[in-house]
């Protein structure tokens, strides 16, 4: 009877920390149809422009919708761009774009509510090499208006909105890891109990 309980705290501790080792990544539920080309996803959208993310905050609507709004410098534009800097919003949603501090993106944005918004329901997408719809479809469109980089900007919201993307995935792990930690404490104490007594 003692060597199954043991076995079980064993199985049930290494069931917790499966989480720890194996993260959960987003589910991608989000159904579609692309534009077939980067001229129809032009017509589509309410802009197209490359743009690189300078920062990443967190916004509510005033339906208390929760959205990603990243910070663009435009780097290039063949619609609806006209300023060398945007925000562009994404919700937390299935359909979520993945926006990255430094890094340079071509957007087919729509318009919401007044505000630019992408999803990753279409050719939006990071501009790499090694992505070779974005660099097809960039071939494609051809040369846009281009634009300077607007002068840094370093204030305390853009850190602050930086700092909160860089810790928002690792909230889980103080949790897990104390988690653990109390049951591993449970269980050291009640074997030691239980041994005492025999």
């Amino acid at each position: 009877m003692r060597k199954a309980w043991k076995i079980a705290i064993a199985l049930t501790l290494l069931l917790m920390t499966l989480p720890v080792a194996f993260p959960v990544q987003k589910a991608a539920a989000c159904s579609c149809l692309l534009p077939e080309n980067a001229t129809e996803a032009k017509e589509e959208a309410a802009a197209a422009f490359t743009g690189t993310v300078k920062s990443i905050g967190e916004f509510k609507s005033d339906r208390k919708e929760a959205y990603y709004a990243a910070t663009l410098s435009v780097n290039e534009s063949w619609k609806g761009m006209d300023e060398p800097e945007t925000v562009v919003y994404t919700s937390w949603s299935s359909c979520q774009f993945d926006f990255e501090k430094g890094k340079t993106y071509l957007l087919y944005p729509y318009e919401h509510d007044g505000r630019y918004e992408v999803t990753n329901c279409g050719r939006s997408g990071e501009v790499t090499q090694a992505n070779a719809d974005v660099m097809k479809d960039l071939q494609e469109l051809g040369s846009g208006t281009k634009f300077e980089a607007p002068p840094d900007r370093a204030n305390a919201e853009e850190a602050a909105a930086a700092e909160t993307e860089r810790t928002r995935g690792l909230s889980w792990l103080p949790v897990t890891l104390g988690g653990v930690a109390l049951i591993g404490i449970f269980v050291g104490g009640w074997i030691v109990v239980r041994s005492r007594k025999n």
